[in-house]
């Protein structure tokens, strides 16, 4: 009897040390509806929990401007998971490290519901992106200049999840939506895809990439180490399996050189 109620206060004891430290804070870009964000990344954090002993909280923000710059601050987020014009920035301005990214590139994918929408006299035409500085709206609005569409001829507004826009155009209010290829696959339907029609698709680009620093009682290194296990195990491959993101690869600088142009343009329209 003895011996059970010392177990039972050594046990006590573990969960009240367990839950007084203070939750590692991961922070993922806005890049769908909280909802889908927070089951899209359930297994990472049942899997960091695990691995530090530590409460671990999902966190994104309402639109990819406010999530920028929280990240660039630098003290907002433990772990950061975003896009690559934005993981250019919270690098140099956060003072993060990039350390892991996926193999599947970041494709742009424009879509409409008329496969003729580029030469339609009915202008301007509206486009909804998911925000100004997110990595698929720049590249597509880039694209979009190039082949003679200037603000004249286009109408922007963005919306803060991929799946309301989907909605938005098959209810006939939008011309044309820009997402990721990912969220292209994860989100449309069989039904869904034969109602639109791909009007542009990018090459791929580098993917969604994690970033950690220094930071409450976590090194860079422990952090190495966090990533490299999470992307062996089966909760990894369970996200992967829903992400459709296919596997994990680590991050190299010159995946990030190519991204100047994108990263400026970002800078111009965050702190404008």
């Amino acid at each position: 009897m003895k011996i059970k109620k010392l177990f039972l206060l050594f046990f006590l004891i573990c969960n009240l040390s367990y839950a007084q430290k203070s939750p590692i804070k991961i922070g993922i870009a806005p890049h769908s509806s909280t909802r889908v964000i927070l089951e899209s990344h359930q297994d990472l954090r049942l899997f960091l929990e695990n691995y530090f002993k530590r409460p671990v909280q999902i966190l994104t923000a309402k639109n990819f401007s406010e999530f920028t710059k929280r990240s660039n601050d630098g003290t907002y987020y433990d772990l950061i998971l975003t896009s690559p014009n934005l993981a250019v920035l919270a690098q140099r301005l956060g003072g993060y490290t990039p350390l892991m990214t996926y193999k599947k590139g970041l494709s742009t994918i424009l879509l409409s519901t008329d496969s003729n929408i580029l030469n339609s006299k009915n202008l301007p035409l509206h486009v909804i992106g998911l925000d100004p500085v997110s990595f698929p709206t720049l590249d597509a609005q880039d694209w979009l200049e190039k082949n003679g569409f200037n603000d004249e001829k286009i109408k922007y507004t963005y919306t803060s999840a991929t799946d309301s826009s989907i909605s938005i155009l098959l209810n006939k209010n939008a011309d044309m939506i820009i997402m990721s290829l990912p969220n292209y696959i994860k989100l449309m339907t069989k039904e869904t895809k034969n109602l639109v029609h791909v009007i542009y698709q990018s090459k791929p680009k580098p993917s969604r990439i994690y970033l950690a620093k220094n930071k409450d009682g976590i090194t860079l290194e422990e952090w190495k180490k966090a990533l490299s296990a999470f992307s062996k195990s089966s909760e990894g491959k369970k996200h992967l399996d829903i992400t459709k993101l296919e596997n994990f690869k680590e991050i190299e600088q010159k995946d990030l050189n190519s991204l100047d142009s994108i990263v400026k343009k970002t800078m111009e329209r965050l702190y404008k």
